[in-house]
């Protein structure tokens, strides 16, 4: 019998963000499912990525499999969660999309014979390595989950911009006041920006960092106390820590026309990493090499790709169609949300009864 999916899709929607103990669920699950699992993890340069694979038991070997796949991308910096409208990209119900396809297939498809890959991994990375390496027929049918949200449903492309200094040689003004520092908003790193180019007196900067869908923070050094525009925090530190070097040369070299939304900033040893997701940038475009005394390293590939009005699944015609994970051509099957997953189960099972009775023919 199948298992249940109504609990099965609980436990993976809160266990989503715990590595471990989401990874255990995944197997749980198809462990309930009694058919045949294997797993590959690889490791990117930008974060693991795993691949749970499963196959119909006991199907004819002569005969073609239909061929499923779910792409959960996890957003720039490893960790946090997208945006709403994002959210077809990857998160929870990306995982209850699994489980919801792997329901309906133990349910209907019997003996006959199938296949569903599930992805996990960085946004930067996963499209271009299923592409390389899982994505080899474009029979395959991509399962993905209407966002929270409308969007755009643009394409877009993940790009990963290092900032690196030949030399870390600095002459530290005298700055006897320090705080730490926190902005909201997707637009925080160029608000914080704009008022630290506006500031009279010395300052740096340091530690710099941020995750998808959270606060920008750092730590700063200034002549005197400021006083913050509004949508900046500070909090004026008695006991300054100790601070690795100041990243206000990268802050100010970063080129603006670029990640205009950055969701993930990291401070390294010897400059500044930003990445985040823009419209398709073109391959004849210009992208500068240096800065200053900065060399500019780019990181661009394809993360999200539009696919309005494929191949829904027990959705209204009102339901929000967000961008699909790039990396595989063919068909898009959209599944409804996290609050109907019965409906989900039995509109997938109905076109999996419609796509075997055609196989068949």
């Amino acid at each position: 019998m199948p298992f249940d999916v109504s609990q099965a899709t609980d436990r993976l929607r809160h266990l989503h963000g715990e590595a471990l103990a989401f990874r255990r669920a995944l197997l749980d699950v198809a462990f309930a499912a009694g058919c045949p699992v294997s797993e590959q993890a690889v490791a990117l340069e930008h974060g693991d990525a795993v691949t749970l694979r499963m196959a119909s038991p006991g199907a004819a070997a002569d005969q073609p499999a239909l061929r499923l796949a779910v792409l959960d991308l996890d957003p720039p910096g490893r960790a946090g969660h997208w945006s709403t409208e994002l959210d077809s990209l990857g998160g929870p119900a990306l995982a209850q999309t699994w489980a919801v396809a792997l329901h309906a297939l133990v349910r209907t498809a019997g003996a006959r014979p199938w296949e569903l890959l599930y992805t996990r991994g960085p946004a930067l990375g996963v499209p271009a390595y299923v592409r390389e390496r899982l994505a080899q027929t474009a029979s395959t049918i991509q399962l993905v989950a209407c966002p929270t949200q409308p969007s755009q449903c643009d394409p877009l492309d993940g790009v990963a911009l290092t900032l690196r200094r030949a030399e870390n040689l600095w002459r530290l003004p005298a700055c006897d006041w320090t705080a730490e520092l926190s902005v909201e908003g997707p637009d925080a790193l160029i608000r914080l920006r704009t008022w630290l180019q506006a500031l009279s007196g010395a300052w740096t900067l340091h530690e710099l960092a941020q995750r998808s869908a959270g606060p920008l923070t750092a730590v700063l050094r200034a002549e005197q106390p400021l006083t913050p525009p509004p949508g900046i925090a500070l909090r004026e530190l008695n006991a300054p820590p100790r601070l690795a070097f100041p990243v206000n040369d990268a802050l100010l070299a970063w080129p603006q026309t670029w990640l205009p939304h950055s969701t993930a900033v990291r401070t390294l040893p010897d400059g500044l990493w930003l990445a985040g997701l823009t419209p398709p940038v073109a391959d004849d475009a210009a992208l500068p090499g240096q800065v200053g005394a900065l060399a500019l390293e780019w990181q661009i590939e394809p993360v999200a790709r539009c696919a309005d009005g494929q191949g829904l699944i027990a959705v209204s015609a009102t339901e929000a169609l967000g961008p699909v994970a790039a990396g595989l051509d063919g068909p898009i099957w959209r599944l409804p949300g996290a609050a109907e997953v019965d409906l989900a189960v039995r509109g997938l099972s109905a076109r999996l009864d419609g796509q075997f009775t055609a196989q068949r023919a």
